[in-house]
């Protein structure tokens, strides 16, 4: 059951009243209680919610929020508010935080160990590699949010879900209209398997332009840190950054080539010092001192040109570029190429002068 205060979040929530609009009612009452009481006769109130204000006293006394949330429970959908005793903690010390969010799968995630992991929509073979490589291990210790978007946000969720790890998507549409509509199988795939999908939005709005780059201090203020897997200079991902800059959270970004404009974002980052650069999920795990014997040996499946670079460093021990080159026949280009896909799986460590050796026992 919800209170009469979680009713009121519902129901101005599903009709779209937005964070900043809703916090400045607040501010003019003592207390939720008298915002309520004094709702269908406030001229504060109504200044503030503009055209809507009589639409949503009607839904208010004609008993809309009931309707929201019947509607809610036939879909397997609740609503966790700001007088919610499981509010996440983490946004309630963010700007323009919500005050309801509509959630479908376990809401005991929005209280767990997050780590945003996020980047562009239109990813190379090199991003798409860090976003499901670093996910893997990443999703052992933390909870993994994301945005449900193409590129690097579905490859987070996929890869999570494939290693057993929990993830949240956060929605920049209702959780009752999944966006992008191709994604809804990886929706419903991530709440079958224990995840959450989560929206401030309406249960069936549809998304607009301005709702992702919002969306975007839920999925940074949720997190402990954000890892950026490959964003170029302008895109959504540094929006996403920014906002976690201001609210103080960790940014982690893996290099790219320098002559890469996809990955100028990263390198951008990592030369102004404001993410550190990691070039193995071990960085992540070890900058917030987690025990390493709590990282769970993983099963290796290795293509044949992978485990002949297994097996002459396990042989050999530490061994140069160019040694790698005569011993393994593979060509340059192709052996540069798996000798950054295996360092980023933690398979193997890069030592100063370009010297190889395996990271641990397989």
């Amino acid at each position: 059951m919800y209170s009469i205060e979680e009713k009121f979040c519902i129901l101005l929530g599903e009709r779209l009243v937005s964070a900043k609009k809703f916090y400045n009612i607040l501010n003019n009452f003592e207390t939720v209680t008298e915002v309520i009481e004094n709702f269908a006769t406030d001229s504060a109130i109504a200044q503030i919610l503009g055209e809507d204000y009589q639409k949503l006293v009607n839904d208010w006394t004609q008993g809309g929020a009931d309707d929201i949330i019947a509607d809610m429970q036939r879909n397997n959908v609740v609503a966790i508010t700001c007088f919610s005793d499981d509010f996440p903690q983490n946004l309630s010390y963010i700007d323009d935080k919500p005050y309801v969010l509509f959630c479908q799968g376990d809401v005991s995630l929005l209280n767990s160990e997050c780590m945003a992991v996020i980047g562009t929509r239109k990813a190379s073979v090199y991003g798409r590699k860090v976003a499901k490589d670093f996910t893997a291990v990443l999703s052992e210790q933390f909870t993994i949010v994301s945005g449900l978007a193409y590129g690097i946000d579905s490859i987070a969720h996929e890869s999570a879900l494939e290693h057993d790890g929990k993830t949240i998507a956060v929605l920049g549409s209702g959780v009752l209209h999944i966006y992008p509509t191709s994604n809804k199988s990886l929706a419903e795939k991530i709440v079958a398997n224990g995840g959450l999908i989560v929206s401030e939005y309406g249960l069936r709005e549809y998304p607009a332009p301005y709702h992702f780059p919002h969306r975007n201090r839920i999925v940074s203020g949720l997190s402990h840190g954000l890892l950026v897997c490959q964003a170029p200079l302008k895109s959504g991902t540094n929006s996403t950054v920014e906002l976690a800059l201001e609210q103080g959270k960790d940014i982690f970004a893996v290099p790219g080539e320098i002559y890469d404009m996809g990955f100028s974002g990263n390198n951008k980052l990592i030369k102004s010092m404001q993410g550190a650069c990691v070039t193995s999920p071990r960085d992540i795990i070890d900058y917030y001192h987690l025990d390493a014997h709590q990282v769970e040996k993983q099963t290796y499946q290795f293509t044949i040109e992978e485990q002949t670079i297994v097996n002459v460093l396990a042989e050999n021990g530490q061994m140069t570029f160019d040694q790698l080159y005569l011993a393994t026949q593979i060509p340059l280009a192709e052996l540069n190429f798996l000798l950054a896909n295996l360092e980023l799986r933690s398979i193997i460590a890069k030592l100063p002068g370009n010297v190889y050796r395996m990271y641990g026992d397989i």
